[in-house]
């Protein structure tokens, strides 16, 4: 191809890119000053809020360091859905650029460009044909899996970086490959850590086939060592280490995979479905999402229809292209890995395999393995154009090319114009109450009252606001490899500032739930505390009760302790407003565990001239075989009994009918307890003490 019809061709890719990503994303979402659209959304407000935490910032050690942007849980740049390579980039550009910028939709068009220019170069490799190359890398280009990448977390849609990774591995020459290997290294380091670990197995398939045909073993084994050095290296500077491999396990792995029938799914978990020609097939996690649209799934059918009916025309003799060798074997491997020990066909579990614990662990490092379907997806498109092309004359092959890509536009143009980036309208975001400007400038740090990974409500909305503010570091973010434990000592020592009733005075708080907000009333209502309900949000400020207008005293007010009946029985579950703090999930089951020193219970007694008795129900954390592990309890302050775990299940609390205070509060304060983790049985930092099951008040 001559240099003209090049850059014709790159001028083309461009301008095809350019409104793919405006149709993608929305004219009123494209621009830099643009990023309304980005907040309310989880990953991808996670994205945006990183970056302003991380533009704002001075320059650290390692680069990709993040410090204001989860204060004890932060870690690096890496960790929060963002694209380090654009985070570094930009950072350097600051003194250029808008106060309020964003550069995702630069990134989306970015991945458009490079998935068709490169598909473009792989097909052309093997066809030699132009036209047909053309138009045949619109198939890798209009993946719905791809699209549905870029509309929920960004740095996940660079595709490219897999095909690149093919093209280094098919088409250029071994001793010319070095440096193209480091550079992908690189820019998937940059990345997203998924797509390194994508690279490195077809490198290490690469490389075994290298050293079965090459005598110099000895060079092959070097420069895979080099390579693996050169990714620590890069990873040390980038931050990666800034959290421990420990954090980023889960317990997604063997959920978070594919189904048998997943390249056939197009609708997600949520009801979201991305053909508008086939129907909803069950079993496909989101994580797990493949979906081929119907133009690649009918290649795909064809391309093996050719194959074993054995109708190859050899049309032309000089393609060369190898179907079977040992590098492709790594496609085997990505698909096994995707489907992972738990084989199931449509959602219907057909082969479950347990594994050890430990190498259990080590697979959820990477959990979410539906990812790793997509180098076999990718693999099967090239595959499947090769054999149309090599199987039909030019002219049928170019006009079976042309239908397909009919049929995929046909059946995910709906989507591709009626995504969740593209009806996401820009609109103002900024509260319009002054209290935050008032917190920005007096506070030197915005919490939360219960530091979890924040995937919920409290993150999606309140980053409409934390958006906005300048001078402010925060705990409320998302975080890819949050630290368990630095997260847990977060807690209780909020707990224990709590039970001195005193909180430090540079912090602000946004109340996580009623439970929460019902126990800080009843400490600190007397104190200088200001509770005030702006934006949909509780928040207490110390030494600011002035600020609480008489709106927040008239809501204030309401707030009041729960009464509990008579005889009934209370199953309780996280978040109920008879808990105060000092509670965590069970996992979305019944109970509560009690998490750290001190856990809290507030209600109204019944109204009774008998004595009452409360019935507690619970079960001991049975990981804990410490003999002296126990639960002193107190009873609005005063000491009630001491029990030992190791042999009760069950508390029984009398109240005498001349108790003055109709309000309950009801302290645990435990000894000697332990977490999952302290004993190697999970990940789960949690010190665990009981597991609430239920409580109940009776008269006697």
């Amino acid at each position: 191809m001559s240099k003209k019809i090049k850059i014709y061709s790159y001028i083309l890719f461009f301008v095809l890119s350019l409104f793919l990503t405006v149709f993608f994303v929305g004219i009123e979402n494209f621009w830099f000053n643009q990023t309304s659209w980005l907040y309310g959304s989880g990953d991808l407000t996670n994205a945006q809020l990183s970056w302003q935490f991380f533009q704002n910032d001075v320059w650290r050690f390692p680069i990709g360091k993040n410090p204001n942007y989860g204060l004890e849980i932060a870690n690096s740049i890496i960790f929060t859905d963002n694209i380090p390579i654009f985070a570094i980039v930009f950072k350097i550009l600051k003194p250029f650029i808008y106060k309020n910028f964003q550069y995702f939709s630069l990134w989306i068009f970015l991945c458009f460009f490079l998935q068709i220019l490169i598909g473009f170069k792989l097909i052309e490799k093997i066809t030699k044909d132009y036209n047909f190359s053309f138009f045949s890398s619109l198939l890798l280009l209009l993946t719905p899996f791809l699209l549905f990448r870029l509309t929920h977390h960004f740095s996940l849609g660079a595709h490219w970086i897999i095909l690149y990774s093919l093209y280094i591995a098919y088409f250029i020459p071994v001793d010319k490959q070095k440096s193209h290997w480091y550079f992908v290294i690189l820019i998937s380091l940059m990345t997203h850590l998924y797509f390194t670990v994508m690279i490195f197995v077809i490198y290490i398939f690469n490389f075994f086939e290298n050293l079965y045909q090459r005598k110099s073993k000895k060079v092959e084994i070097k420069n895979l060592l080099l390579k693996i050095i050169f990714a620590l290296l890069i990873m040390y500077i980038l931050g990666y280490f800034e959290s421990h491999p420990i954090n980023a396990v889960s317990s997604g792995y063997g959920i978070f995979k594919i189904d048998i029938f997943s390249f056939f799914d197009p609708q997600l978990d949520n009801g979201e479905s991305w053909s508008l020609l086939l129907p909803n097939l069950a079993g496909t996690h989101l994580e797990g999402f493949t979906y081929l649209g119907l133009g690649n799934i009918l290649l795909i059918f064809l391309s093996i229809i050719i194959f074993f009916g054995k109708k190859f025309l050899h049309i032309n003799q000089t393609l060369t292209f190898q179907i079977l060798r040992p590098l492709n074997l790594c496609f085997v491997l990505f698909i096994i890995w995707a489907l992972t020990t738990n084989i199931s066909i449509l959602g219907i579990e057909i082969i479950s395999v347990n594994l050890p614990k430990y190498l259990f662990a080590i697979l959820s490092i990477f959990s979410s393995t539906g990812r790793f379907a997509w180098p076999f997806i990718y693999f099967m498109i090239i595959v499947s154009i090769f054999f149309i092309y090599r199987s039909f004359s030019k002219k049928v092959s170019f006009s079976i090319i042309i239908s397909l890509i009919c049929i995929q536009l046909l059946d995910i143009s709906f989507k591709i114009f009626n995504n969740s980036l593209n009806e996401k309208k820009s609109h103002a975001i900024k509260s319009n109450d002054e209290i935050w400007k008032t917190i920005d400038d007096e506070f030197e740090i915005i919490r939360t009252t219960f530091l979890f990974n924040n995937y919920g409500p409290l993150f999606s909305n309140f980053s409409k606001i934390l958006g906005e503010l300048e001078n402010i570091k925060t705990d409320i973010i998302l975080n890819a490899a949050m630290d368990r434990k630095k997260a847990a000592q977060v807690r209780y020592n909020l707990i224990e500032n709590i039970n001195n009733e005193k909180l430090p005075t540079d912090t602000a708080y946004i109340i996580d739930n009623l439970g929460h907000l019902k126990q800080l009333k009843k400490q600190f209502s007397e104190k200088n505390y200001g509770f005030l309900f702006r934006d949909n949000f509780w928040m207490v400020l110390p030494g600011k009760k002035e600020l609480m207008n008489s709106l927040d005293i008239n809501n204030f007010n309401k707030i009041k302790i729960n009464e509990m009946e008579l005889n009934k029985k209370y199953n309780l579950r996280f978040k109920d407003d008879f808990l105060g703090f000092g509670w965590t999930h069970n996992f979305s089951k019944q109970g509560v565990w009690s998490e750290g020193k001190n856990s809290f219970l507030l209600f109204k007694k019944p109204s009774s001239k008998k004595n009452l008795e409360l019935e507690i129900n619970f079960l001991p954390y049975k990981g804990n075989k410490l003999e002296n592990f126990s639960t002193k309890i107190f009873v609005n302050k005063q000491i009630y009994d001491e029990i030992n775990l190791q042999k009760e299940n069950q508390i029984k609390v009398v109240f005498e009918d001349n108790l003055k205070s109709s309000e309950i509060f009801i302290k645990f304060e435990f000894n000697n307890i332990i977490s999952p983790f302290d004993i190697l049985e999970s990940p789960d930092a949690r010190r665990l003490g009981i597991l609430l099951k239920s409580i109940k008040i009776n008269e006697i």
